[in-house]
């Protein structure tokens, strides 16, 4: 087949598989195979593929059709402009936590800190922490995660770009490894409940890591682990950002409340207008 008859056979049968942007997946998964530009698809689509070239592109499509993530089929995605690279030892990057990095940088440069000193906690790939190092040059960054294998992962993604000496990466569970105090302790953590778990697409389901998705039966034991200790850790007037589930955020927020440490919490929505990341700042002189 040429090209155009192979991504047309691809897009349908992967349309039936369940996917949900078929012939983009087809796309990708060629484009990455024959390594060209997806602009060459449309330059060449009457160009025939080898023997060689369908069959390795037939083991792909099998692979997708499976439910494994496009992602994880070609080892890598964009977040932040930049590509990260990534494997089942860490979740994909999404589209709306990038609004997590935003709104940090927003509290930058709202208190005006030149050198913040900034926690992720639960690194996973490194992208929030890497896009927060390029974004910020000044920065003091430190970046846990209990498994060892995501902070590996985490590493050589700072280190393609351009940031791996300004980032202490730490192995440890929650504040185990952590020293000093900081300016802003941000995450996206585990917050899908045990419940729900299995109500997740088969993509997230079945290859996404258990332990990055899944925080207890009602979703919120990880909020509720770093929000306890939060105050130790956080300087006066820093900010605690999260992002949280879909109808969490409230209940993150009194998470917050409870402790008698943060101001009222503000709540961002995501791009489906759901309330997605969750803002708390520390009341001056507590800590």
């Amino acid at each position: 087949m040429n090209i155009r008859e192979e991504l047309n056979r691809a897009a349908a049968r992967l349309a039936r598989a369940g996917s949900g942007s078929p012939r983009l997946d087809a796309e990708i998964l060629l484009t990455f195979f024959l390594n060209i530009e997806r602009l060459e698809l449309y330059k060449a689509p009457e160009r025939i593929l080898t023997a060689e070239e369908a069959a390795g592109f037939e083991k792909l499509l099998e692979r997708r059709c499976q439910g494994e993530p496009v992602a994880y089929i070609i080892g890598f995605k964009e977040f932040w402009s930049l590509l990260f690279l990534v494997n089942r030892e860490v979740l994909i990057p999404r589209p709306e936590t990038e609004i997590l990095v935003e709104e940090t940088l927003q509290a930058v440069q709202d208190e005006s800190w030149a050198a913040p000193r900034i926690l992720e906690i639960g690194v996973g790939s490194g992208a929030i922490t890497v896009a927060l190092a390029r974004e910020l040059p000044e920065a003091i960054l430190t970046a846990t995660d209990i498994a060892a294998g995501a902070l590996d992962l985490a590493r050589e993604n700072a280190r393609r770009h351009g940031v791996a000496a300004r980032i202490d990466f730490r192995c440890g569970d929650l504040w185990t490894p952590v020293e000093g105090t900081f300016d802003l302790i941000v995450s996206n953590p585990p917050y899908i409940s045990s419940d729900e778990f299995h109500d997740l697409q088969k993509e997230v389901r079945g290859f996404e890591p258990y332990g990055a998705l899944v925080s207890g039966q009602d979703g919120l034991q990880m909020f509720r682990r770093i929000i306890t200790h939060a105050n130790t850790w956080l300087k006066p007037g820093g900010y605690v950002i999260f992002e949280a589930g879909e109808k969490q955020a409230r209940k993150v927020a009194r998470l917050f409340e409870e402790t008698r440490c943060f101001k009222k919490a503000a709540f961002v929505k995501d791009y489906q207008r759901i309330s997605r990341i969750v803002i708390a700042q520390m009341e001056e002189g507590r800590g």
